[in-house]
This record gives structure tokens, sequence and C-alpha cells, in this order.
């Protein structure tokens, strides 16, 4: 079986079974639980509405588990089937920053592509963010400075509770140039980590292009 699951669908799957860690721990009725459970691959199987028989036999797992170390193996299976976010070379991404002088690129080799929806980094010497993301079938790069002031607060993109600091990009709308500023996690990894649907990142992505 082919890999299916995008890196932010695993990143949901995996808050749905921290959920459940929780209520194993907590919830002694055994209706109640099963509830619950129910719930969790019903929210799973929204995420993923067409599936393959083989995959839904694959994620229908979780209706089984009975103890913690049951959600870690599901995890584990499931890890066998993310798909990778689409390789990139460190030619490819200096043609979407052409026009940036002095790019500086982190090592290809440092991305973990399992984890990544999309990719980012700061140049922290000249305080801006990259970000590169396969937008309507191509690829977009966007480069944006961001403030030194670092403050908690809710992401833009991932909608957590995280280390944020305004994000600004130049936008051209309306025949005028305008600035569009966000709160944005700093730690772009950490964010890839959280976000589960990737459709303000997309937003955002648009106004910015």
């Amino acid at each position: 079986m082919e890999p299916f699951i995008k890196p932010f669908h695993y990143n949901f799957i995996r808050g749905q079974v921290d959920l459940l860690t929780r209520q194993l721990t907590t919830v002694h009725d055994a209706d109640v639980l099963d509830a619950v459970i129910y719930s969790a691959a019903q929210k799973i199987f929204d995420l993923l509405p067409v599936l393959t028989p083989d995959q839904e036999e694959l994620l229908m797992h979780i209706r089984t588990v009975q103890t913690e170390s049951d959600l870690i193996h599901y995890l584990e299976q499931l890890r066998s089937y993310v798909q990778p976010f689409p390789a990139l070379s460190e030619s490819q991404l200096r043609q979407l920053f052409k026009k940036t002088k002095k790019l500086r690129i982190p090592p290809i080799q440092s991305i973990d592509f399992l984890k990544t929806t999309y990719v980012s980094w700061n140049d922290t010497g000249n305080k801006k963010k990259f970000f590169v993301y396969r937008l309507d079938g191509e690829w977009v790069g966007i480069e944006s400075t961001y403030l030194p002031t670092i403050q908690k607060g809710i992401c833009t993109i991932c909608h957590q509770y995280s280390d944020v600091t305004l994000v600004s990009a130049r936008t051209h709308q309306s025949d005028h140039y305008r600035a569009v500023g966000n709160y944005m996690c700093i730690d772009s990894d950490q964010c890839n980590e959280q976000v589960t649907d990737p459709s303000s990142l997309e937003k955002l992505l648009a106004k910015m292009k």
C-alpha cells in the first residue's frame, strides 16, 4: 500500500490519539469509552473521506484499541504511510528566491519531509522568514520579515498557543502595494508538528504571492 496520509493528517490523528490516551486513564465506563473511541474514529474518517478498502482497514484499527500501548502501535503503523513533502533541491529554492540577495538556505538534509506541510526557515541576521509551498499545483516562494520580539499567542497557521512573532510580507492588491502581517510561530518546525489543516496557510500565501 502506498503512502496516503499527509503530514498534517498525521498531526490531526495524533491529536485524537493523545485525547484517547488521556481518556483511557480517566474514563472507566465502557460505554462512555466506546463513544469516545467512535467519535475519534469518525473525525479521522471525515478527514480522509476517500479511501481504498486497505486504507480504511488500516485506519479502522483505532476502533479496537484498549490500552495506551495499542495507541502507540497504531501511530507507528500509520507513520509508514505518511506522504513526505515533495523533495526540493537547493537549486529549486534559489530559483524561487532569485531576486533575494545573499540568500541563506538551510541544509536540505536537515529538513524532515515526513513532518513537513510547508518549508520555512529564518534568516536571523536579517530578520527574514521564508516560506515554500506547493499552491494550486505550483511552487510558491514567499519572502517576509519578522519582528525580533517574541510573545505567547495563537499562530495564524497552526492555530496553537505558541511562541509567535509578527510576520509581514508585501503584497500587490488593488494596484498598490501593502503589507500583510500575521502572528506566526517563530519556530516553523514546531508549527509543522502542530498544523492539522493547511487552509489558513494557503489563504495567507495566496495573499502574499
